[in-house]
């Protein structure tokens, strides 16, 4: 019984549940709405997962994934590769994501206690990527995103 306590205790007490990470959660829509972009960013530099819709065809890419992205507020940059692990030419996916820097701008930022703050970005953005519909060519089209990226601690 001590044993099964300690383990629980364990996963339920882990150290980054303490300290915690920044995460960074990207919304994004076509002005349609049939398309649409989606990913958690922990600490902005890495992927833990996202979704690429369009017309309701899905594309997910995980941890798993390669993945680069880049974000630097104050230069206005922000672009995201995503590639499947996949080596299987069937089953390779990926996403090209860039922010378009003339409309990027910080609408929220809200500082907290010790290094709690939460920055909430809108702009505009641009996806290129595999093509999630069975029914269509291999790549998308290169789409325009209106986005908003929640990044806090």
């Amino acid at each position: 019984m001590k044993l099964i306590l300690t383990t629980l205790l364990l996963f339920a007490f882990r150290p980054d549940n303490f300290i915690g990470e920044p995460v960074a959660t990207l919304t994004c829509k076509s002005a349609s709405g049939r398309t649409q972009f989606s990913a958690e960013l922990p600490s902005c530099s890495y992927l833990e997962k996202a979704e690429f819709l369009i017309d309701g065809s899905k594309l997910t890419f995980s941890k798993q994934d390669q993945s680069s992205i880049i974000f630097d507020p104050t230069n206005k940059v922000f672009t995201i590769y995503l590639e499947s692990a996949s080596n299987d030419t069937k089953a390779h996916k990926f996403i090209k994501f860039w922010a378009l820097p003339d409309s990027f701008k910080k609408v929220k930022s809200v500082t907290g206690p010790g290094s709690q703050f939460h920055d909430t970005y809108e702009f505009r953005a641009k996806i290129f990527g595999s093509e999630p519909r069975k029914d269509k060519e291999y790549n998308s089209k290169e789409i325009e995103l209106i986005c908003t990226l929640d990044y806090e601690l």
